[in-house]
């Protein structure tokens, strides 16, 4: 309603707006020595009607206030124009610092232009230097020269017609679906249905913006590209003291629960138009505060930690039982012995990987689920039919392993896994307290160590989770990850996060006030019995 009205509210001034946008469109190309400004049609440039649209130039301050909105990692960035006409945008991208910015356009006049504009324009903001102009059409380029872990912001200013933009994204969706990340801004979006049909994008933008050529507001959407790393998500920070949750914010994000020791080199994020999640990012010692703003967006970091692992890459099982010291295989043996005699039949450990293997190992594990600890504090087994049919969906494709450990016929533990390509990763696990004196997670998990190193297929075993004694133990390595949290920088956000941030303070600091309290009580307490210990003699007492 407030947008309605502001629009209202400018109506009768549009004329006015229109002519002060174009003196600022000309003072542009007069100081900078460039030629950007004018509307040309199809037919004054020998192009199709039906592929090719006219040229007109993007608002200034429009591109501007939405690189500003898009708070993107430009490092990692590369920008493409496609029908970039006189090449105003490739200019006014320079001020950032993109890894690249090329322009697509296929009409060999407006391709000089842009070249000459390019060559000749001295902006002292310039900050990327890498700029090409290539003469071809927006169906004929090609993005075989980017790889995974490329993020391309396409930009198209309604530049051509239904056939070649549906053949240009046939185009695109090849580098999305080898693993590439691609923002799309789409400025006056005469075929949108095209991007709102196509299922490897999303929607996360739409907005207006003034058009001096039309004298009135013009759409605008931004579409981001869906792929494996990353997918929606509801996310939670809850507001606690201790064991006490005083509250809790659940929130829509775009999600990335990657292992952290499957990345091989930087991690890089979406344009954030939305919250962005990385659950478990390497922590590389760039991230260093809490609670700071990233460009444009708030970056918050609940939590930092180890995540540890097994190497299965070299040796076997017997020089991974080697690193522990004689007492402690003794020890794993006898519980194993003691397991055996309680339950008064043979441990075994069963696997399941199939679809339908893993409906028999869901019924054991919420079995056990149900007696277990785990459950009592909400980390229990989920039983919903929705997470029923995500299991056998990822079973399906052959990302899931599951474990159970039957002493006598009867689950007493379970482990779930997650597999991508070689490395698996351990998800959920439980056991039943009833065994709780025999450890039937260690033998469950040693077990599952010792399938995995005979199976030579994973090259780490992924503990998962957060730190525990139990993992660092059974590890052979760790890695330092955060969780990192990006939000559009609103008012909402900014209070939620800060009372999220002082409340996780507190509780550091009252964790750090105890633990003082609890060291000058046992040096007290230490001081008091070596005065008992050793009373004064009867000299000393004469003396006194």
């Amino acid at each position: 309603m407030l947008w309605i009205a502001a629009k209202n509210a400018v109506h009768p001034f549009r004329r006015l707006i229109t002519r002060r946008l174009l003196l600022q469109h000309e003072r542009f190309d007069r100081q900078e020595g460039v030629r950007t400004i004018g509307t040309l049609t199809v037919e004054a440039l020998g192009l199709s009607a039906l592929d090719s649209h006219r040229y007109d130039a993007t608002p200034i301050r429009f591109f501007h206030s939405l690189l500003g909105k898009l708070s993107l990692d430009y490092a990692n960035t590369v920008f493409i124009d496609l029908g970039c006409g006189k090449g105003r945008t490739l200019l006014l991208a320079s001020d950032y610092p993109f890894r690249a910015i090329i322009g697509i356009e296929i009409s060999r006049e407006l391709c000089d232009i842009a070249i000459e504009n390019v060559k000749t324009y001295c902006s002292r903001r310039r900050r990327c230097s890498n700029i090409s102009v290539r003469c071809q059409g927006i169906e004929e380029f090609e993005y075989s020269a980017y790889g995974p872990s490329d993020h391309l912001l396409v930009y198209l200013f309604n530049p051509c017609g239904e056939a070649v933009l549906r053949a240009g994204l046939q185009k695109i969706y090849r580098f999305v679906a080898c693993g590439g990340l691609v923002t799309i801004v789409y400025v006056n979006p005469t075929c949108r249905e095209l991007l709102e049909e196509s299922e490897w994008l999303e929607q996360v933008l739409q907005a207006e913006v003034f058009d001096e050529t039309g004298n009135s507001f013009m759409p605008y959407v931004v579409f981001q590209s869906s792929s494996a790393e990353w997918s929606r998500a509801t996310e939670q920070l809850a507001f606690q003291f201790g064991p006490w949750v005083l509250a809790r914010w659940s929130f829509g994000s775009l999600s990335n629960r990657t292992s952290p020791i499957a990345h091989s080199g930087r991690c890089h994020r979406p344009p954030i138009l939305q919250p962005i999640t990385f659950q478990t990012m390497p922590d590389d010692g760039t991230v260093s505060r809490t609670l700071s703003i990233d460009g444009r967006a708030i970056r918050y970091v609940p939590y930092r930690g180890k995540r540890y692992f097994v190497d299965l890459s070299s040796g076997s099982f017997a020089d991974y039982l080697h690193r522990f010291s004689s007492n402690t295989r003794n020890r794993l043996r006898r519980q194993l012995r003691h397991l055996i005699q309680r339950a008064g039949g043979p441990v075994d450990v069963l696997s399941y990987a199939s679809p339908r293997e893993f409906s028999e190992f869901r019924q054991h594990a919420i079995a056990v689920s149900r007696v277990s600890y785990q459950s009592k504090i909400g980390w229990g087994f989920p039983e919903s039919e929705e997470y029923k049919i995500h299991l056998i969906s990822e079973a399906t494709k052959g990302r899931l392993r599951g474990y159970i450990l039957m002493a006598a016929g009867k689950p007493i533990s379970y482990g779930m896994c997650r597999t991508e390509t070689d490395i698996i990763t351990y998800l959920i696990i439980g056991y039943d307290p009833e065994y709780r004196q025999f450890s039937p997670g260690t033998i469950l998990l040693l077990r599952i160590v010792e399938a995995l190193f005979a199976e030579h297929r994973f090259r780490l075993f992924d503990l998962g989770g957060h730190a525990a004694d139990y993992k660092a133990f059974h590890a052979t390595g760790s890695i330092d990850y955060l969780r990192v949290i990006w939000m559009p920088t609103t008012a909402k956000n900014l209070a939620l996060v800060g009372a999220h941030w002082i409340s996780l303070q507190a509780w550091r600091g009252a964790s750090f006030a105890k633990t003082i309290c609890s060291n000058i009580s046992r040096w007290l307490a230490a001081r008091l019995s070596a005065g008992r210990a050793n009373p004064p003699t009867k000299h000393e007492r004469s003396i006194h």
